[in-house]
């Protein structure tokens, strides 16, 4: 396409000025603008839109070269037309009068700043030449993403922050965007063409217009920790994962759990390993098939899949013991999550039965934490935009929680109801030291757990501030080593299945400041340690006292082939490896050899 506009625009001869206004106050600057009006006609006669969209009319130059190379094309102009951003009052008008003797013209004044949705439906071409400083760039775009196919981004080179705009638009949106090219020049044209069409751009009251967009290419490449997803299959969940299952299986000791728009099935495999019985239910054909990828042969057997609405009373089986619902309430209405809840509350056990909840972002965050940083940022020379949603978050988000909204509905349908806020590096965040009001706004996600019985905070607080065990303590950890490979290449990554268990009364969890993890180290055959420091792995599920826990751990073999022993065990950080935990199978014979 480059090299046909490219070929068009040198072949042409169209000139703006024989349709311009001879009393633009800018008349100075017409020669100049030669070049970049033939520029404007010939995209528009490669793209050949037959409706065009554009945002800053002014006289109408940019519309006129639209219209010259399409005169069949219908045009929608929108003008705020103030005398800023290089707006002229009054030119709006010349604008129509010239234009609308030989085209089909609609040109609207209002400022398109102030819209949540342009007039009309999808345009062939939406051209941004508005107010280029950046927030409203972006806004723009925002709005043009699910009207186009499309977009003609004018003033890309024009300014830093419209720059930066566009090209942290572009990064947030490169889901919905099949190609974009930029065109050097005056001003700098960024052209996009969007996977947007009338299905896609399509919207309605709830989730289930939404249905379609939870595909492969949603979960593995834009849905929370996917890359990790592609390097584990759902052996290693994120921190928010394993949070919401330390969570749960603190709380209680579940025979039978409910996963709740389960995705890719991370938190239905945690449960499944620990001998859990496990209904997981996703509406997205999508996510079944991706759920059947996480869970091995092992977990397989003790979980029912099913292809449902989480809405349907149906997809539900017996009563539970435990729900868990991690990042789905912001995918779901008010009234939709007002069921939910309803129907959880009514499946889990009268007595003892617990929903666990995480959902991101925390609203707060995105209204008040937000801005700030974008302040600080200009002052800084920098440019950021106020919120930073991705194309699949401003789709899929149609209800973003704050906590208060929250627990007000949770409260509806449990007597128990506990809030508290975290961000990427504290899990237990809120729960285990005051927070001011900036804490609340700086917190990127919120947890929550409903109850027919009541919430033991301190308990759940404990789970995120694992405390130094004591000598006498960490010799009641085993670690036994059940399967591993014991042929592999340089520096492949492996899992090794193992079993942990505590004799002692503490809970042993991955967070805090003294987390207990898993590790290696590799020693050569003659017992010389060459690596002592392993990858580490995170427990996916708390270990309790006397319990044992199943436990997958990421091993990176040595780059060099040979045979190499291999030490697997517990480290408590900062305070010592546990290396007596492992006196089952002290070491694993291995050997990496070049090639398969």
């Amino acid at each position: 396409m480059l090299d046909e506009i490219l070929k068009t625009y040198n072949a042409s001869t169209y000139d703006f000025r024989a349709h311009a206004c001879p009393e633009d106050p800018l008349v100075d600057l017409f020669e100049e603008w030669i070049d970049y009006y033939r520029m404007k006609w010939a995209i528009a006669k490669v793209l050949t839109p037959s409706t065009i969209l554009e945002i800053g009319v002014r006289y109408g130059y940019s519309a006129r070269a639209f219209l010259e190379a399409n005169p069949a094309a219908q045009l929608t102009g929108i003008d705020a037309d103030l005398p800023v951003y290089g707006g002229q009052s009054g030119a709006v008008d010349w604008a129509v009068q010239s234009l609308a003797a030989h085209f089909d013209v609609n040109i609207i004044k209002t400022n398109s700043q102030r819209l949540q949705k342009f007039p009309g439906d999808i345009f062939d071409l939406i051209h941004v030449d508005g107010q280029q400083d950046g927030d409203g760039t972006f806004h723009d775009l925002d709005l043009a993403l699910v009207q186009a196919r499309h977009i003609l981004v004018d003033g890309y080179h024009w300014t830093r922050d419209n720059f930066q705009a566009a090209n942290e638009w572009l990064w947030l949106n490169k889901s919905a965007i099949e190609a974009a090219i930029t065109i050097p020049g005056y001003a700098g044209e960024l052209l996009i063409r969007t996977k947007i069409t009338e299905t896609s751009a399509a919207t309605g009251d709830g989730s289930l217009p939404l249905a379609p967009t939870y595909t492969t290419d949603y979960y593995l490449n834009d849905c929370r920790s996917y890359a990790q997803w592609r390097r584990s299959k759902g052996k290693v969940a994120d921190p928010r994962l394993q949070a919401v299952a330390h969570v749960a299986m603190a709380l209680c000791s579940p025979r039978h759990v409910v996963d709740l728009g389960a995705g890719r099935g991370e938190l239905t495999r945690i449960f499944a390993h620990q001998r859990v019985k496990v209904t997981s239910i996703d509406y997205s054909t999508d996510a079944v098939q991706l759920i059947e990828k996480t869970l091995d042969s092992e977990s397989r057997t003790h979980v029912d899949i099913v292809c449902g609405s989480v809405l349907h009373s149906n997809s539900y089986g017996e009563s539970y013991d435990l729900a868990v619902a991690s990042d789905i309430v912001e995918h779901l209405s008010p009234a939709e999550d007002d069921l939910l809840y309803q129907i959880v509350s009514s499946k889990l056990k009268p007595n003892n039965g617990t929903l666990v909840v995480h959902t991101a972002p925390n609203l707060w965050c995105y209204l008040y934490e937000h801005p700030r940083q974008q302040k600080v940022a200009k002052q800084a020379g920098f440019w950021l935009p106020r919120t930073r949603r991705s194309w699949y978050e401003r789709l899929m988000h149609i209800n973003e929680q704050n906590p208060r909204v929250l627990k007000r509905q949770l409260l509806q349908h449990f007597p128990h109801v506990l809030i508290w806020f975290t961000d990427n590096q504290n899990m237990g965040g809120s729960l285990l030291r005051h927070f001011r009001i900036a804490d609340f706004r700086r917190a990127t996600s919120l947890f929550a757990v409903a109850s027919h019985q009541p919430i033991d905070s301190e308990k759940i607080a404990s789970l995120f501030s694992m405390p130094p065990l004591s000598e006498e303590e960490a010799q009641g950890i085993t670690l036994q080593v059940m399967n591993a490979p014991r042929r592999v290449r340089p520096g492949e990554e492996f899992f090794v299945s193992t079993l942990l268990a505590h004799a002692g009364p503490t809970l042993l969890t991955s967070f805090g400041d003294h987390p207990i993890r898993l590790s290696y180290h590799w020693a050569d055959e003659a017992g010389n340690i060459v690596i002592f420091d392993g990858l580490r792995t995170e427990l996916q599920a708390p270990v309790h006292p006397a319990r044992t826990t199943r436990c997958e751990v990421l091993v990176q073999a040595p780059e060099n082939p040979g045979n190499y022993l291999l030490y697997v065990l517990p480290v408590q950080e900062t305070i010592r490896w546990h290396n007596k935990a492992n006196n089952i199978l002290k070491s694993i014979e291995v050997r990496i050899v070049n090639g398969s």
